[in-house]
C-alpha cells in the first residue's frame, strides 16, 4: 500500500510543510498528474487575441473566467492599455481575417469586427447546415448558335454562398441571457466573492498554497475587469442610409466560402465596418493584468512540483471553471448579443457551380446598376461586360443576345448564355432569403 500512497506529511506535496489541519493520503499517481494537468492543457489558443475581440464585442464587457488560462490575463492587459491597436490586430488573425465587398457602394474593405462577424455566421451554421443547390443547365444545352450541343463538364469548383439577413426585432429574454445576468449581477458577484475569500482561507489551512494564491488573484482580477470601462458608440446599430445592406465577405477573392450580409444597414454596417465597442485607455487595470499572469505562472508552476493536494485542488477548480464558461460558447454569445440588442438573424445557404453565377446572382437581387464591385473578383473584360448587360435584362431567348454577343469566340459566347442562366435560377432561389424569409434563425 505504501507503494500508492504518500505518507501523511508528504501528502501536503513536496515542500513537506504540515499545514494547520490534517488532510488524508493521496495514491502518488494521482498527485503526480492531477499537478501536471493545469501546466500542461489551461494554456491560451493562438487565436486566443481573435476570441477575446469576439467575446468583447459582441457583450459590451470584459468578462474573465474563475480560472482564465495562462496567458489571458496578458492578452486582456493589452486590451486595455492598447485597445484599438489590439483590436485592429485581431480581426486579422484566425478566422476573423476577412475581407468585405460593399454591392450597393462599389468599395472593398478588410473587415472590422472579424471576431463578432465570424461568431454570428459559426453560430447560424452549426444550427442548419443545409446547402440549397443550385440547378445546373441539363445535358444537351446549346452553348453557342455555331457551337455542337456540349456537356457540362464534370470538374466544377463549387462556390457556397452562405446568406445572412439581419433586422430588427423586439428585445427577448432567453434562459442564455437570464443566466447570463444573474452571474453577472452585483449581489452574485458579492456572494461570489465571500466564498471564494472563505475557500482561499481554508486552502490555506490545509496546506493548499498554490491554488490559494491563484483564487486571490483571480477574485482580484474579476473585480478589476468587472469595473473595466467599456462602452458602445453613440451610433452603434444606426442606420444613416435609406436602403438595405449588401455585403459579399469571404477570406480572399479566390475563396470557395462565401457570406453575403443583407437587410438592415445600421446592423451589417456595424458587424463589418464600424466600431462596436470604445475602450478608454486604462493603465491601472492593465499594470495589475500584467502583474496577475505572473502571479499566476508563478502558482501553477509552484503547483506542478508541490503536487499533493494543491494539484487536486487546482484541477477542481479548473473543470469548475470550464463549466462555468460554457455560457461564453458562440451559440450563446451570439443569442445574448442579437437579444440584447433586439436583432434578428435568419440564414439559408446556396452552393453554385462556379464563382461568376455567384456573382451575377448577387448583383441580381440587390439590383443595383454598377458593377464595379466585383473588380477583384472577376477581372473586367468583353465577354464580363456582354454577360453584364445580358444579365440586366428579363428574357433569356439566345435570339436577344446576337447582337450583344457580336466579335466574341464561341466559347465566350457560350460562357455568357451558360453563366447567365446560373446566375437567373440561382437569384430566383435567393430571392426568398434576401428579403428575410428563411427558414433557419437564432
Amino acid at each position: 500500500m505504501l507503494l500508492f500512497t504518500t505518507p501523511n506529511l508528504a501528502s501536503l506535496g513536496s515542500i513537506n510543510v504540515p499545514a494547520y489541519f490534517p488532510v488524508p493520503r493521496l495514491i502518488n499517481f494521482v498527485a503526480e498528474w492531477a499537478a501536471l494537468i493545469p501546466l500542461v492543457c489551461h494554456l491560451a489558443s493562438p487565436y486566443h487575441p481573435h476570441q477575446l475581440a469576439g467575446q468583447v464585442t459582441l457583450l459590451g464587457r470584459v468578462s474573465i473566467a474563475l480560472f482564465p488560462e495562462h496567458g489571458i490575463l496578458a492578452g486582456i492587459s493589452q486590451l486595455l492599455s492598447h485597445s484599438t491597436e489590439f483590436l485592429d490586430i485581431a480581426s486579422t488573425l484566425g478566422p476573423s481575417s476577412k475581407r468585405v465587398w460593399d454591392v450597393k457602394w462599389g468599395g472593398t474593405f478588410p473587415c472590422a469586427n472579424g471576431a463578432a462577424s465570424s461568431y454570428l455566421a459559426e453560430a447560424l451554421l452549426q444550427r442548419n447546415n443545409a446547402v440549397i443547390k443550385v440547378p445546373e443547365p441539363v445535358l444537351g444545352l446549346r452553348l453557342s448558335r455555331s457551337s455542337a450541343d456540349t456537356a457540362i463538364p464534370r470538374f466544377r469548383r463549387y462556390q457556397t454562398l452562405h446568406v445572412l439577413h439581419f433586422s430588427k426585432s423586439p428585445h427577448n429574454t432567453s434562459w442564455p441571457s437570464k443566466l447570463d445576468k444573474l452571474l453577472s449581477s452585483t449581489l452574485f458577484t458579492a456572494a461570489i466573492f465571500v466564498l471564494k475569500s472563505g475557500l482561499a482561507v481554508m486552502f490555506i489551512l490545509l496546506g493548499i498554497y498554490g491554488t490559494a494564491v491563484i483564487l486571490l488573484c483571480s477574485l482580484i482580477t474579476q473585480l478589476v475587469t468587472r469595473a473595466a470601462k467599456v462602452d458602445r458608440p453613440s451610433a452603434f446599430l444606426g442606420n444613416n442610409e435609406n436602403h438595405d445592406a449588401y455585403m459579399l465577405v469571404a477570406t480572399h477573392q479566390n475563396s470557395s466560402i462565401w457570406y453575403l450580409y443583407v437587410g438592415d444597414r445600421g446592423i451589417v454596417d456595424s458587424l463589418l465596418n464600424k466600431t462596436m465597442v470604445v475602450i478608454p485607455q486604462q493603465l491601472a487595470a492593465a499594470r495589475w493584468l500584467r502583474a496577475a499572469h505572473i502571479i499566476q505562472l508563478l502558482a501553477m508552476t509552484f503547483v506542478a512540483s508541490q503536487k499533493g493536494w494543491d494539484g487536486i485542488a487546482l484541477l477542481i477548480l479548473l473543470i469548475i471553471s470550464t463549466v462555468m464558461q460554457f455560457r461564453f460558447r458562440r451559440e450563446m454569445l451570439t443569442r445574448m448579443f442579437c437579444e440584447e440588442n433586439g436583432v434578428a438573424v435568419k440564414q439559408n445557404s446556396f452552393e453554385f457551380s462556379g464563382r461568376t453565377p455567384m456573382l451575377g446572382a448577387i448583383q441580381r437581387v440587390s439590383r443595383c446598376c454598377e458593377w464595379k464591385w466585383m473588380d477583384e473578383i472577376l477581372s473586367p473584360c468583353p465577354r464580363r461586360e456582354v454577360w453584364a448587360r445580358a444579365l440586366s435584362r428579363e428574357d433569356m431567348e439566345m435570339d436577344s443576345l446576337d447582337e450583344e454577343m457580336d466579335g466574341l469566340s464561341d466559347g465566350d459566347q457560350g460562357w455568357v448564355w451558360n453563366n447567365k442562366v446560373l446566375a437567373i435560377r440561382g437569384a430566383i432561389l435567393m430571392q426568398r432569403a434576401v428579403q428575410g424569409l428563411a427558414t433557419q434563425s437564432l
